[in-house]
């Protein structure tokens, strides 16, 4: 009796572990990439080309499958130091043969949904570029199924692509500024920085969702920076076109020969901060008026520029 106890109950496991798809050894990994970056990407946000961004160890990434909650994953080196995706749990397919579809968002955050991924907090931001990474939202989406390994590719045509607009000033070390010392950058238009949270569920003009109990329009940064005579450089992340309405207006204070100054720009831009998109603006300050003496908008992914854009500005009284 004890015999055929042990072989019944040897037989029970067979047939569970033949039912479960652990036994079938069908875990699933990911690859993932950012869009446009070719084979060999530079470290992501290293040195000050936004064309040029990817991930890096200890980034982390939550991963939808179908309806399931998000898994959390996260780049990192093993024993042979390539780079590659771990998860925080195990994850198996539910088949070897149907397609699934399969959302994913950076940065992380363990209470997201499927329509209400949180976005960071733009109004921490501080303009510099090492900073910046803290604020950029990823996402991206593929639709696939178990394949010849398991591995759901978030790379070409499905890479992860940015959310917001990148805005980047360029303050020319000339003009007013050439012996000034820049106090402080404001930024000023409805919901720029107001907190966000993303959809995958929602078209992708109603994908970002602002959390309009909090509406933030003011983001100010204070770096207290001495010109002489060079160029200085800030880094914005802003909400998307869609997400924002009326113009954004961008007012400098500095400090030249123990007086300070102020110098506005209305317009900024025509308010054309698209989801995706990097801008550029080149700005000099002549006889009190702020100016923006070349611009360009291009993808953030180093694609192809979408026009310079030329606009003229005035003084205003502080």
């Amino acid at each position: 009796m004890w015999s055929c106890l042990v072989m019944t109950f040897f037989v029970a496991c067979q047939q569970a572990e033949v039912n479960h798809p652990e036994a079938e050894n069908l875990r699933l990994s990911i690859s993932a990439s950012i869009t446009n970056q070719g084979q060999s990407p530079q470290s992501r946000y290293a040195g000050s080309d936004p064309s040029h961004v990817d991930f890096v160890e200890h980034d982390r990434i939550g991963v939808f499958m179908d309806d399931e909650p998000a898994v959390e994953w996260t780049y990192q080196k093993n024993s042979t130091a390539e780079l590659h995706w771990k998860s925080a749990e195990w994850v198996y397919w539910p088949d070897k043969d149907q397609p699934h579809t399969f959302h994913a968002f950076y940065p992380y955050e363990a209470d997201a949904s499927l329509t209400a991924v949180p976005m960071p907090d733009l109004s921490e931001q501080d303009g510099t570029w090492a900073n910046i990474c803290e604020f950029d939202f990823l996402v991206a989406t593929a639709s696939q199924s178990y394949g010849t390994n398991g591995v759901v590719s978030f790379e070409d045509d499905a890479a992860f692509t940015h959310v917001s607009s990148l805005l980047q000033l360029t303050f020319k070390g000339d003009g007013d500024l050439s012996t000034a010392v820049l106090n402080k950058i404001t930024l000023e238009g409805a919901d720029i920085v107001t907190p966000s949270t993303y959809s995958f569920r929602a078209s992708a003009e109603e994908a970002v969702q602002l959390k309009s109990s909090a509406s933030a329009d003011v983001l100010t940064i204070t770096p207290s920076y001495t010109m002489n005579g060079a160029d200085m450089q800030v880094y914005f992340i802003l909400n998307e076109k869609e997400s924002t309405t009326g113009e954004v207006s961008l007012t400098v204070e500095y400090t030249k020969d123990s007086k300070v100054y102020v110098a506005h720009l209305d317009g900024l831009a025509g308010n054309a901060f698209v989801g995706g998109t990097h801008q550029w603006y080149t700005l000099v300050i002549k006889d009190g008026a702020l100016v923006i003496s070349g611009a360009s908008i291009s993808d953030w992914e180093g694609g192809e520029s979408l026009g310079d854009v030329e606009i003229n500005g005035e003084k205003k009284d502080a």
